[in-house]
């Protein structure tokens, strides 16, 4: 009986010296697990769609010329990603919601007025910027942050707008301000990929300011030109306005002209035509009175009483006229006479 108490606790001495060694694998297999999660932990870094990232040893520090863009990425131990932006930037100088304030300078002397030296103004622009995968590793070995490069960037486009604003007179920022962008775009891209290894991709001059008693006269001077030119169209509509009243007095005498005309031709034509009516009719009765002459064989006597018959005739109306003539030889001669024929 001894003996089976021994052989029992024996057995369950092992059993926990079992379950003590099962648990101590059971834990280094899972300090192994964490240990190999966080391994790859730091390993792996992530960059958002529109950056760049420049690999980076974080013992050693240096930093490769390879640059990977946008997602997850594995670096292995000790590296990470020193980002950049990969999409344009703008920087903007502006009285509100802007990096830096209007760049104040002052512009070329004015042809005019050469002893002027130029006129102060401020300008308000922005500039669109965009880094380049192969000389991030120079703007990071010059600049060592993408802030200090901005900051670096935001002085020198400054200062290249302010020098170029030099080379043109007043009224060129009126006349032409789309070439005096172009101009300073150009200097810009220059200075800023020559001494900051960026590319400048678009400008804009959003404003020019000048002084207020410079605007003020130069606004004098535009009202002055405008009322000139004016005035000069006034001129020429108040020529055309004579000249066409011109036109209608000559076409009206004119018109006068042809009426007169047309009216003493119309009575020419009237006259003309009751002469000849006249003399028509006159000699229609010559004519018919000779034939009644001659058909009643009158004399010149006999017709010229005819005559005062008829006349007298003609001064009663609705009564017969009975007239007696002497010497009158036939019957049907007498009553021709007697005003019945």
């Amino acid at each position: 009986m001894a003996d089976l108490d021994a052989r029992l606790l024996e057995d369950a001495r092992r059993d926990e010296e079992d379950g003590l060694g099962g648990e101590a694998c059971l834990n280094w297999a899972g300090r192994f697990v964490g240990f190999f999660a966080v391994l790859l932990f730091t390993c792996l870094a992530s960059l958002e769609p529109n950056q760049f990232g420049l690999r980076k040893n974080v013992i050693t520090g240096v930093v490769s010329t390879e640059v990977e863009r946008g997602g997850l990425h594995f670096l292995g131990p000790f590296k990470s990603f020193i980002v950049f932006p990969a999409a344009q930037g703008t920087l903007k100088w502006a009285w509100s919601d802007a990096d830096r304030t209007p760049v104040h300078t002052r512009t070329g002397a004015d042809p005019q007025d050469p002893d002027s030296g130029g006129q102060p103004i401020s300008i308000s622009c922005a500039v669109q910027l965009q880094f380049v995968p192969s000389t991030l590793q120079d703007v990071y070995l010059s600049f060592g942050s993408f802030l200090a490069a901005r900051e670096r960037y935001l002085l020198l486009a400054g200062n290249v707008v302010s020098n170029t604003a030099q080379e043109y007179t007043p009224t060129d920022f009126w006349s032409k301000r789309d070439v005096i962008a172009a101009r300073m775009l150009y200097k810009i891209n220059h200075t800023l990929w020559h001494q900051g290894y960026v590319m400048a991709m678009q400008f804009e001059m959003m404003k020019v300011d000048f002084a207020k008693q410079f605007e003020d006269s130069i606004t004098a001077v535009q009202v002055a030109e405008q009322a000139k030119v004016v005035n000069e169209y006034e001129q020429q509509v108040q020529r055309v306005v004579q000249h066409i009243s011109v036109m209608k007095s000559e076409n009206e005498a004119l018109i006068a002209n042809i009426s007169a005309h047309a009216d003493a031709t119309s009575k020419e034509l009237r006259a003309g035509a009751r002469r000849d009516a006249f003399n028509l009719k006159q000699g229609m009765k010559a004519k018919k009175y000779a034939e009644l002459r001659d058909a009643l064989e009158l004399s010149s006597s006999q017709m010229g009483e005819y005559f005062k018959i008829k006349s007298v005739q003609g001064q009663t109306t609705g009564n017969k006229v009975v007239v007696g003539l002497p010497s009158v030889g036939e019957p049907a001669k007498a009553r021709a006479l007697s005003g019945e024929l």
